[in-house]
């Protein structure tokens, strides 16, 4: 019996990726963690490697390289990404970001994730990375085919046919959890800046100071913030 439930849950997940089957989304917001709120930057050696782990967006001899663990159902990764944006579109060859997948348990999150990876291999995964942090509280009641129409995904057949592949791992996801746990990421968003993991995610003026500091040669935190 214990099979039959897994087949059971196995085939409504599906039905959800493929179908957008109308569902009340689930509210999971996580609760802020003071400890979390604490930590100060702490140094990540090789960082460069890691940016393999993720698909980078913006030019890749920029001067600051971010790297980005998020979640697309994260009501705190989708505030992040608009200051995110800004601060790319100030900076438009000056700043790259390397988003990695680190979906925890929110229910969508993974779906989301397979959608966007869906979605870049026609060359759209920007687009639909905007879409998805824009449009969080459509998952579930929309079906993912009007997300792709929305990311100008172009072939939607194609699209429809990568989403059913629903059992099986993605191998992006796969790595971008796993390179979280072996940097202690606890929790999403969180941001590497030139090989600095910040303790929290900044603000707009925080992120946009960072960014001037390396473009005038310094570390993108203070030396008094750091461990």
């Amino acid at each position: 019996m214990k099979f039959d439930s897994i087949v059971t849950a196995t085939l409504v997940v599906c039905a959800v990726i493929t179908t957008g089957v109308v569902l009340r989304r689930e509210l999971m917001t996580p609760a802020a963690s003071p400890s979390l709120a604490e930590r100060k930057p702490v140094l990540v050696p090789r960082w460069r490697d890691d940016l393999e782990k993720g698909i980078r967006l913006g030019p890749g001899a920029a001067p600051v390289q971010l790297i980005e663990f998020a979640d697309f159902e994260s009501p705190f990764c989708g505030t992040f990404h608009q200051t995110l944006r800004v601060v790319r579109e100030r900076y438009p060859t000056q700043v790259a970001a390397t988003y990695v997948h680190f979906p925890p348990m929110h229910r969508f999150a993974i779906p989301a994730a397979r959608v966007a990876e869906c979605a870049g291999e026609q060359g759209r995964f920007e687009a639909m990375y905007d879409h998805l942090c824009d449009e969080q509280e459509s998952f579930g009641l929309e079906p993912w085919s009007e997300f792709a129409a929305a990311a100008g995904v172009p072939d939607g057949g194609a699209f429809e046919t990568c989403i059913k592949r629903c059992t099986d791992p993605v191998p992006r996801v796969v790595d971008g959890q796993q390179l979280g746990k072996d940097l202690d990421v606890r929790a999403t968003p969180t941001l590497i800046v030139n090989g600095w993991k910040l303790g929290h995610p900044p603000s707009e003026q925080g992120l946009d100071a960072m960014v001037k500091a390396v473009l005038e040669g310094k570390d993108p935190v203070p030396k008094a913030g750091k461990s």
